[in-house]
């Protein structure tokens, strides 16, 4: 999730990244699956891995540590414990007996603030930590006019069935084709898609595809899609979180698993496909295009067709 970052200076950490690497092969996890839910580039991931770049922004430290699924703690440098500071002998005061007098006031200024402490921690207390988590995968990019996947895992600290709600605003002129679980209610008007579901783990995942309604030729289909939306958990406050990870999907006349765009879907694509985007299988997707054009010499994009043309 998980902890949610409040806007604020940006606070820098030193992340250990020998300890990233070893934690990303121990399970199986790819420099692509980290980039995207951490929303940065693999070559931003491989610096770090590397210690080209040991300090990284403390909102990124914390996405990197949920898509490893530890503690922040856990990739962090260790710091050399301080030096104990030397403790300063202590002065010696004279004792004298206060006045009555004062010593009324005194007693009358402690009963002031003791009836006045429920009060001063209702107005300076700290708001109770976020405790669910959000983040968005998207493909690296789309072709206009094809569906395409995204997957949204929401992870809370919460023990026990819970309810919550999941809202995802679509691109203008997109609408969802399928999902799992299916959604609750699509606003065509506003692009609002949204389920409402009741789980029992702590990791609750939805996928869903979506498809622009109308694909015009010639026209200017390359603009970027840019997503947003939000998870509200039912907790003692009704934790909510703005949905973290991709953002932004380019539009490219390649294949969503292309991630090098060479026109071709190489062995280590498909194999990180297969991986990063196994919750498809939910959906029942069909994979056998992807697998037809890794099996093939390669493809290109026909516009007027709106298909992909496998070289054999």
């Amino acid at each position: 999730m998980s902890e949610q970052t409040y806007p604020g200076p940006s606070q820098m950490v030193k992340i250990d990244g020998s300890r990233v690497r070893s934690l990303r092969e121990a399970k199986g996890l790819t420099q692509l699956y980290i980039a995207t839910v951490v929303g940065v580039t693999t070559d931003t991931i491989s610096r770090w891995e590397n210690k080209r770049y040991p300090s990284i922004k403390e909102e990124n430290g914390r996405k990197l540590a949920h898509a490893l699924e530890v503690s922040l703690a856990d990739i962090l440098e260790k710091e050399e414990v301080a030096s104990k500071p030397e403790t300063t002998p202590a002065l010696t005061v004279s004792r004298s007996r206060a006045p009555k007098s004062n010593r009324i006031l005194l007693w009358l200024l402690l009963l002031i603030i003791v009836l006045l402490l429920p009060f001063i921690w209702e107005r300076f207390k700290q708001p109770a930590p976020v405790s669910i988590f959000a983040a968005r995968l998207l493909p690296p990019h789309i072709p206009a006019g094809q569906p395409f996947p995204v997957i949204i895992q929401v992870t809370t600290k919460q023990q026990g069935p819970f309810s919550l709600i999941l809202k995802e605003t679509l691109p203008e002129g997109f609408q969802p084709t399928t999902s799992a679980p299916p959604f609750t209610d699509f606003d065509k008007k506003t692009g609002n898609l949204k389920w409402i579901s009741r789980t029992t783990g702590q990791t609750t995942t939805f996928v869903y595809m979506a498809k622009k309604l109308a694909y015009k030729p010639g026209a200017a289909n390359d603009t970027p899609l840019r997503f947003s939306g939000s998870v509200t958990l039912r907790d003692k406050k009704s934790s909510e979180t703005s949905i973290a990870g991709s953002l932004v999907l380019p539009v490219a006349d390649y294949h969503w698993a292309d991630a090098n765009r060479d026109n071709r879907i190489e062995d280590a694509e498909i194999l990180a496909v297969y991986d990063t985007f196994s919750a498809l299988d939910s959906i029942k997707y069909d994979w056998q295009k992807i697998d037809e054009i890794w099996s093939g010499e390669g493809y290109y994009w026909d516009e007027k067709k709106q298909q992909y043309i496998i070289r054999r």
